[in-house]
């Protein structure tokens, strides 16, 4: 069981693979934070041996090692992690993210954290530059008057992963991340499921730098495009809108991708994933085994 300060118990789940430099930043900044941090899950899924080794040596750290089966598998196995430990809420972010010193004090702070109505809070994501980007989807704007100025928060959608502080009991009662994204929308679909059910925030004056690598051109990388092109059919099929809607806006993603290939703005390989998406990708979502969910 869980260890915890004032009666709630916080874990943070690290998913490292190959930034070692950063890595070491990153759990740096996770152990100066104001609110310590209950325990510090690191899924490793890299091949690094350096990495590794460092990790096995530090003695304020839970290390899970796992093949590489992507940001939704790894983050996957951290939250039942922190599920099966006890935790009430469990902080997600990346080997290249740095929260300020403040930044979960910031969260746990906020009248909503540790709220049974609420699913989960996130930061204001910024890169390298202070710049805001990667930050939460906001909800209508009519919303915000009674939160924005007074509680500094905004009721969001969703969010990607870096700086989401997540209610356990949310990934009880919603399930998972599916593992079978791999990457791309797994975190948009994730963190949507949860705001359909219970009101979430991004608390806007606690900050995450993220120091993300410079990607290639995803239309170049079949990799990419594959799991781009595939997930969205699940996420639309997965989503809380009407059977007519998830219909239509699946066709209208399958129009878009053959728009895209005719005009040659898109590669001619795009097609296999779409196909392969429309038809024969039908994820379901998973639940901590430990637990009673909600139906």
């Amino acid at each position: 069981m869980a260890n915890k300060i004032n009666n709630v118990s916080i874990a943070v789940v690290v998913l490292a693979m190959h930034r070692y430099k950063k890595l070491k930043n990153t759990i740096e900044c996770l152990r100066k934070q104001t609110r310590a941090l209950d325990e510090i899950i690191v899924i490793f899924q890299g091949e690094d041996k350096k990495i590794r080794h460092w990790l096995e040596v530090q003695q304020d750290l839970t290390l899970k090692v796992q093949d590489n089966i992507g940001s939704a598998g790894g983050f996957s196995t951290g939250m039942q992690t922190a599920v099966a430990h006890g935790h009430d809420w469990v902080w997600i972010t990346d080997d290249d993210a740095f929260p300020e010193q403040d930044t979960l004090q910031k969260l746990v702070s906020t009248k909503y954290f540790d709220d049974e109505s609420t699913g989960f809070l996130s930061c204001v994501v910024v890169d390298a530059d202070k710049e805001v980007y990667m930050s939460p989807v906001p909800d209508d704007a009519n919303k915000w008057y009674g939160t924005v100025l007074d509680e500094k928060c905004l009721p969001i959608l969703s969010s990607a992963w870096p700086g989401c502080l997540v209610s356990t009991k949310a990934i009880q009662a919603y399930g998972l991340p599916i593992e079978e994204y791999f990457f791309y929308d797994e975190d948009v679909e994730f963190t949507n499921r949860i705001a359909r059910n219970k009101a979430s925030y991004c608390v806007i004056d606690a900050v995450m730098h993220h120091h993300q690598e410079p990607s290639s051109n995803l239309w170049q990388s079949p990799e990419r495009y594959k799991h781009y092109v595939r997930n969205k059919f699940a996420t639309i099929r997965l989503s809380g809108d009407s059977m007519i809607k998830k219909i239509g806006k699946q066709f209208f993603w399958i129009m878009t991708i053959m728009r895209c290939v005719l005009t040659g703005k898109k590669p001619i390989g795009v097609l296999v994933p779409m196909i392969h998406g429309f038809l024969f990708f039908w994820p379901k979502i998973r639940y901590p085994k430990t637990i009673n969910r909600k139906h």
